[in-house]
């Protein structure tokens, strides 16, 4: 099969991946928006069933890893690729680094059929820079045949007490293989707003023109038992090239609830319903679970329960976060991470729309 061929094949793949726009090229993305029925207004019902869903284990963990991901391979990206099969993004770890970024191939069963040997495409910036002491968390969307934005988490200076993220982009012009800062500064700069830092997002291409972003927002440390504890919530923004932004008046779209004190890495798929987002949730005195919301036009968010929590034993009974979902036909994929914030592996559930 030739290159040209095996990507109008991925191409058609991404089409029912459920990420509007993460991996289309501008060309293939008229189709699909027609297809999806319009946005309701602010406070208008969903029409999206209830998914349940089903544990298929871990299938990628540290053990006998390449040095790069030896201490931590998750926080994951992933799209549908060429010749039926999926590209996954991921943050690893190795003695004496901060987080880095690289990428694999998998095939339909999750096995890996090629790790890139140039790993981690993206590693530390330069000293002082807002990622010079790791990054990770990468957020891949397909621009044209050949281009793709990354967006990541950068882990800048800090002291014993806090640490600082900021959220940042690079480019690949070689259909993901090698990857280029767009700038050694963060591309959602601080403001009123955001003056503390940002971390994970997620971004939607819904239109040509038309970007939507989805962000964690650190909110003021607070003291918990004597020790800072990071807070933060869930931000929006626009804009219409993916890379300069604009925020919103009251752009607080998923705010703490509870004992909450995080609520972070938003995943959004969008369907002829509406929106689903899946969320990661933890307090400061239990750990991260996988939250679940419904919107009808994106901006106005309604939690939902979602009956997923932490396994008796395991690699993921300490806790589980960082979904990333793909929706293939009446079935939906969600990759995910357990114990140690990914530092245990990546594993995946399967889920279907329930009966009735």
């Amino acid at each position: 099969m030739s290159d040209h061929i095996g990507r109008r094949k991925f191409l058609r793949k991404a089409g029912v991946s459920g990420i509007v726009g993460a991996c289309l090229p501008p060309s293939s993305m008229a189709g699909l928006l027609s297809a999806c029925s319009s946005a309701s207004p602010g406070g208008a019902e969903t029409r999206l069933g209830e998914i349940v869903w089903t544990r298929q284990g871990r299938f990628l963990s540290t053990e006998n890893a390449p040095l790069w991901r030896s201490q931590h391979c998750g926080m994951v990206s992933v799209l549908p690729w060429e010749n039926d099969t999926y590209r996954m993004f991921l943050t690893g770890k190795e003695p004496g680094s901060g987080f880095q970024i690289g990428w694999l191939d998998l095939s339909r069963d999750l096995e890996v059929i090629h790790e890139n040997p140039d790993n981690p495409v993206l590693r530390a910036g330069r000293v002082g820079t807002f990622d010079y002491l790791g990054l990770c968390m990468p957020l891949v969307v397909r621009v044209t045949d050949s281009v793709l934005y990354m967006y990541y988490v950068g882990w800048g200076p800090r002291d014993a007490r806090i640490f600082q993220n900021n959220a940042g982009l690079a480019i690949s012009r070689d259909n993901g293989n090698t990857w280029k800062r767009w700038s050694e500064a963060s591309f959602l700069p601080l403001d009123d707003r955001d003056p503390f830092g940002t971390g994970t997002v997620f971004v939607m291409r819904e239109d040509v023109g038309h970007w939507r972003l989805w962000y964690t927002s650190i909110r003021p440390w607070s003291t918990t038992d004597g020790r800072l504890q990071p807070n933060y919530h869930i931000r929006y923004a626009e804009s219409e090239d993916g890379i300069h932004w604009t925020k919103p008046e009251d752009n607080i779209i998923l705010d703490l609830e509870g004992a909450e004190c995080c609520v972070a890495r938003p995943m959004v798929i969008k369907e002829a319903g509406g929106y689903r987002m899946w969320f990661s949730r933890r307090g400061h005195r239990f750990s991260y679970r996988i939250g679940y919301a419904e919107s009808a036009d994106g901006r106005h968010w309604v939690r939902k329960p979602i009956d997923l929590e932490p396994s008796e034993s395991g690699w993921d009974s300490e806790m589980i976060e960082y979904a990333w979902v793909l929706k293939e036909g009446a079935e939906y994929l969600m990759f995910y991470n357990g114990n140690g914030f990914g530092r245990s592996g990546t594993g995946t559930m399967k889920g279907r729309v329930k009966s009735g």
